[in-house]
């Protein structure tokens, strides 16, 4: 059955009027309520038969405008052809060998999955100083269940960013996981704080508190259509669905529509989620929910923190 939206554009389009191509652009424009730049799509009939060889239409347009996107170009190449290229300076982690990096995360990681005390993970992990007293609280008798190693980058590829790798691992219970390997002056080292979805509260804590300063937490961001109690107008907010890394935890996040926060948080329709550091509050006078936020400011659109 069609929605509310849809029935009422289809109320403002005349089926029986032939529009020229004009009038049909301003009428999409017209009728849309997408809060986003939305795609058209076109049927032309050609009276052909493509099952005759010659009769099969393929061709490319070239859109006058582009589509709107930065696209970035990778020039694989070596000596004056780089320097006519204008090649940026490759990280150091994407200037060696595949061999070789996984020559040296693979035992990285077995340590990383066996280490049993904090004493134990500090020497392996990025940033021990600004870590060791996270740990300390998320271990407060220095002790860790190991989750154990059982099969090293089972995607078989690995993924790059700017200083960092990674790889997908599953531990002994056959969990899927994935480590973050970060280029440090001290070699790769492993970020413990994505590995654990570290946050400054823990999610019990956040919802027993319900605290209405900006609280940094790392979240699973999924697109979701929300609109509730204080933010009941989608005109003024975007809603989303905030997950803890293992699923066992939910709130509802809202950006409002236009700030810095909701340009950062953009998500395409082919992403279904993506993992964010974000800065949220609950609202002074709390919904009848308790499960509500504001989304004051997007950290980072992965879980990597940057170095101060």
């Amino acid at each position: 059955m069609a929605g509310k939206k849809y029935k009422n554009a289809a109320l403002k389009v005349d089926r029986f009027h032939e529009y020229d191509l004009v009038d049909a652009v301003e009428k999409v424009k017209e009728i849309t309520e997408a809060k986003f730049d939305a795609t058209v799509d076109i049927a032309v009939k050609l009276g052909v038969d493509p099952r005759h060889a010659d009769q099969v239409v393929r061709g490319t347009v070239m859109l006058p405008h582009g589509t709107g996107k930065t696209v970035s170009v990778l020039v694989v190449c070596q000596g004056a052809k780089a320097e006519e290229a204008g090649v940026a300076e490759l990280p150091p982690i994407m200037k060696r060998s595949v061999p070789s990096i996984l020559a040296e995360t693979e035992p990285l990681a077995r340590k990383f999955l066996e280490a049993k005390t904090v004493d134990q993970l500090l020497p392996l992990i990025r940033n021990p100083q600004r870590a060791k007293p996270r740990l300390q609280r998320q271990y407060p008798q220095g002790r860790i269940e190991p989750a154990g190693l059982a099969q090293f980058n089972t995607a078989g590829n690995l993924a790059f960013g700017d200083s960092s790798m990674v790889v997908d691992v599953r531990t002994r219970n056959f969990e899927k996981r994935q480590i973050t390997f970060v280029e440090t002056p001290e070699g790769l080292k492993i970020d413990w704080e994505s590995w654990v979805g570290w946050s400054e509260m823990s999610w019990p804590a956040l919802l027993a508190a319900l605290p209405t300063q900006a609280t940094v937490f790392r979240l699973i961001v999924k697109r979701v259509d929300y609109y509730n109690f204080g933010f009941s107008d989608d005109n003024q907010w975007q809603s989303y669905r905030l997950e803890s890394l293992d699923g066992e935890h939910m709130i509802f996040g809202y950006v409002q529509r236009g700030s810095a926060a909701a340009a950062k948080i953009q998500m395409g329709s082919e992403v279904d989620f993506l993992p964010m550091i974000l800065k949220i509050r609950f609202p002074a006078k709390v919904a009848a929910s308790n499960n509500q936020v504001v989304i004051d400011e997007v950290v980072a659109t992965n879980w990597l923190e940057k170095d101060e």
